[in-house]
């Protein structure tokens, strides 16, 4: 039993951004409109006539009165669901998300992490004032180094393969454990995320994949740091809530560790045109650290906008939907 009616034509509401590229891949009758930036009562009223909602967000601003029913799909556009306001939405309406973005994090993880170890910004700038002297006689290599991985999803696993091809000692820690699992992997074993503490003391490099929840919003904090070897670095492709904004700042401005990758962050900004610093610590002004805004790749939006194209299509002929993660 699919759970869906069949309509003849969607009002669909995406953002300005996306509109264009979901628009080229739909083959469904629709009309397409654009959610208004920083006006959340108009968004809540436009909510009102939509049906499919195409956003990785779903403001409680935006929850509008019960009477709406007409909301029937919220589509994320990536894999994180964690900003939709689940209690905002209306009673039935589902919840999707999409992949696809595994490759691309991977790539990004593996960048700062050889950036961070063979301190290339700093090989950069000297060389660029005629220093090559600077104080490391030999580079070192990720090879034989400790990797340790939070989170076994897409992008946990892909992680896996890309440390193995890189000669890595590869360690990885999730929330739901199991032999078929590590074995699907390519792993003998794989932990809990309650065994972190014994897990950080040997890791060279600790890369989040994880989603923030309820059980992983602040996981890394000071105690954690302390836990970590005064060499390693911290790499965050997953979501910034799971390490504490604080403990992270000061772990990096004391040296604690040795430095960080961050592609995930604690405030965005609201609109295309808002200039806003990621952090509400200066972590700009700190030189062991690099940071990326979380930018996908074209192949990855390509890949989804495919995928939720033709997941709208199963909405509209009233056919069981694909990565429904939950209904309201």
């Amino acid at each position: 039993m699919s759970g869906c009616k069949k309509v003849d034509r969607l009002t669909i509401l995406t953002s300005k951004d996306f509109a264009p590229e979901l628009s080229a891949v739909l083959d469904t009758p629709h009309l397409l409109e654009i959610i208004p930036e920083q006006d959340d009562a108009r968004t809540a009223r436009m909510l009102l006539e939509t049906d499919v909602l195409v956003w990785p967000e779903f403001r409680p601003e935006w929850r509008g009165t019960q009477e709406n029913r007409r909301l029937r799909l919220v589509h994320s556009s990536g894999a994180g669901v964690d900003g939709i306001d689940r209690a905002s939405l209306p009673p039935g309406c589902r919840v999707c998300n999409v992949y696809g973005h595994e490759r691309a994090l991977a790539e990004m993880a593996f960048m700062h992490m050889l950036a961070l170890q063979k301190s290339l910004f700093r090989l950069d700038s000297a060389l660029r004032r005629g220093d090559w002297t600077t104080d490391m006689r030999y580079l070192p290599e990720l090879r034989n180094r400790n990797l340790l991985i939070l989170g076994l999803g897409h992008v946990g696993s892909e992680l896996v393969r890309w440390g193995q091809f890189m000669g890595m000692n590869v360690t990885a820690l999730t929330r739901s454990p199991s032999k078929e699992r590590a074995e699907k992997a390519g792993l003998r074993t794989i932990g809990s995320l309650s065994e972190l503490g014994s897990h950080l003391r040997s890791a060279d490099f600790v890369v989040v994949a994880i989603p923030a929840s309820n059980e992983t919003v602040d996981m890394i904090g000071e105690k954690e740091f302390r836990q970590m070897k005064p060499s390693a670095f911290l790499i965050n492709v997953g979501r910034a809530l799971v390490v504490n904004e604080q403990a992270l700042y000061e772990a990096l401005r004391t040296r604690r560790i040795a430095g960080a990758g961050l592609d995930v962050w604690y405030q965005y900004p609201e609109g295309s045109s808002d200039l806003r610093l990621p952090s509400r610590f200066p972590i700009q002004e700190l030189d062991n650290v690099i940071m990326t805004p979380h930018k996908p790749t074209k192949e990855t939006m390509a890949y989804r906008w495919g995928k939720i194209a033709e997941n709208i299509g199963r909405f509209a002929r009233g056919e069981p939907l694909e990565n429904v993660v939950y209904t309201a």
